[in-house]
């Protein structure tokens, strides 16, 4: 039994994860932002399946939001954010608080930063303040993001790159905003469920799998 007890403090210990995870409600209505791990373990990184960057201009600032899809070694799906500011915004020049993604309803989130993330586009974070901000998530759980407290992007500062990592197995269009007094809106990615033809792979294979395990069973009782 100690043995046990050992064993499930030290998976505990060792995972960095476990105290990152973004609940619903977090940073809504008063409560506070949940911790943004700092130790994301590169090696865990996995395969890169998408990336994007989309650019505006805001009435009070201009940015570029990058993003990115990676398949983790664990077969997850890891989601990469970072904002780029680049400027002023058609009617005023005002510093950028925050970013939000939706449609992550349903699925776990653990917060992490990459500051050395240079991949698909990604800066290297020239405000190195934003390693203090929290993530946040809705109360139903659908829309996640991050403050950036009081180390709001100014002038052409560019955030650290922030990585949701989620129980998702695949990954589908979704929508970020860009916030401080007005709010620059775009196509990101977001979880998904797997796409109806994976679906079919399986469930085709589960069906010759049990057609074979029939046919096996017949023919040893021919042969009894």
């Amino acid at each position: 039994m100690k043995k046990l007890a050992f064993a499930v403090s030290a998976i505990l210990a060792t995972s960095p994860a476990f105290a990152a995870q973004v609940l619903p409600g977090d940073g809504i209505g008063g409560n506070p932002g949940a911790a943004i791990d700092n130790t994301f373990d590169v090696s865990t990184r996995g395969t890169l399946l998408a990336s994007s960057s989309v650019s505006g201009t805001a009435l009070t600032f201009a940015g570029t939001f990058n993003s990115a899809v990676y398949r983790n070694t664990d077969g997850n799906i890891d989601f990469y954010f970072q904002v780029v500011r680049t400027g002023a915004g058609s009617a005023g020049n005002n510093a950028i608080q925050s970013f939000t993604v939706q449609n992550f309803g349903g699925y776990d989130i653990f917060a992490f930063r990459d500051g050395s993330f240079n991949q698909a586009g990604f800066l290297a974070p020239n405000n190195p303040g934003t390693f203090t901000s929290v993530a946040t998530r809705s109360f139903d759980g659908n829309v996640a993001g991050v403050n950036f407290g009081s180390n709001n992007l100014v002038g052409t500062e560019n955030s650290t790159t922030y990585i949701l990592r989620t129980n998702a197995r695949g990954f589908t269009a979704g929508t970020f905003g860009v916030i401080d007094g007005s709010t620059l809106q775009g196509v990101t990615f977001a979880p998904a469920v797997p796409e109806p033809a994976t679906w079919a792979m399986m469930v085709g294979g589960f069906g010759m799998l049990g057609f074979s395990v029939r046919r096996s069973r017949r023919a040893k009782t021919v042969l009894a």
